[in-house]
């Protein structure tokens, strides 16, 4: 096969992703460092930028290799970053491995990158050089989230200042104070958790969607009851627990008690038990690396 250097995987990452949006047609200009950019004469900059891991590696002789790049969509004017995008790794961190088990470039990883960049960006850039007003009115909370946690939207203040109306400012602040209530903590935080377990390898996906609500009660109740009983229960806690009572969908139910009984800290000894016996049925491997 062909050996390529790291250098030569982001080279091709980059021809792909390029001609895959079709940004030449759309007026945007390749950087020499390899970032896609696009500069109005309004002052506002397009701007498509990628990270490289400094572990960025590949060893034809043992067969293995380690190409990982971040990347992010953004709109900026001076220095005020205005909107960005995100897209976040199934494995949690900011860096997509971008190699194919036979060291090649994932195209496949990238064919997924491609709609959601058109969807929530460049489809943005265009309704917004149309009409920023309009183009606002669904983003216009500080943060926005996908169904899955794959991706995330943020829309600063000034971004909704400048081109905003006066009802979609104070849209924007009031959203902002819902962020920081408990409910909304505990949603975003188990959320993301939610993702990154349902995609990750270590976890017994069979065992998470087979459990029931009756075994999942006797597990968590005792130590809801306890964190009651010693002043560690917090208003976000008692939120988790209701975003607990009310999931029907089995895996992820399990996933949520998860998220109540970890890291049992100031609890009786049985308590520190019960929590190691459940992360080894979720999350076997580590109980054999523990070995």
């Amino acid at each position: 096969m062909e050996q390529k250097r790291p250098a030569d995987i982001i080279q091709e990452l980059l021809d792909y992703l390029w001609n895959g949006l079709g940004l030449e047609e759309k007026g945007w200009k390749r950087l020499k460092k390899g970032d896609f950019k696009k500069k109005m004469k309004n002052g506002l900059t397009y701007q498509i930028w990628f990270d490289r891991s400094r572990y960025n590696y590949i060893d034809y002789e043992i067969g293995h290799g380690n190409v990982e790049v971040g990347f992010s969509c953004i709109i900026k004017q001076g220095d005020d970053y205005l909107y960005s995008f995100r897209i976040e790794p199934t494995t949690g961190g900011s860096f997509f491995r971008m190699l194919t088990e036979d060291l090649r470039l994932n195209t496949g990883l990238l064919d997924t990158f491609l709609p959601l960049v058109k969807a929530n960006y460049l489809d943005f850039i265009d309704r917004f050089e149309a009409d920023p007003v309009e183009a606002l009115q669904p983003v216009c909370a500080p943060f926005t989230e996908a169904e899955d946690y794959s991706w995330f939207i943020y829309v600063r203040e000034q971004m909704v200042e400048r081109y905003g109306t006066a009802e979609q400012m104070e849209e924007y602040r009031r959203q902002a104070e819902l962020r920081g209530t408990p409910g909304h903590k505990a949603k975003n935080w188990m959320g993301s958790m939610l993702f990154h377990l349902s995609h990750a390898n270590d976890v017994d996906q069979a065992w998470a969607s087979s459990r029931t609500r009756e075994e999942l009660d006797q597990v968590v109740e005792p130590f809801v009851q306890a964190k009651r009983q010693t002043g560690q229960w917090t208003q976000e806690d008692e939120a988790g627990y209701q975003l607990y009572r009310q999931e029907t969908d089995p895996k992820k139910r399990t996933f949520r008690v998860w998220y109540l009984i970890a890291n049992p800290r100031g609890l009786p000894k049985e308590f520190v038990q019960k929590e190691l016996e459940f992360r080894w049925k979720l999350f076997p491997e580590k109980k054999e690396e523990t070995k």
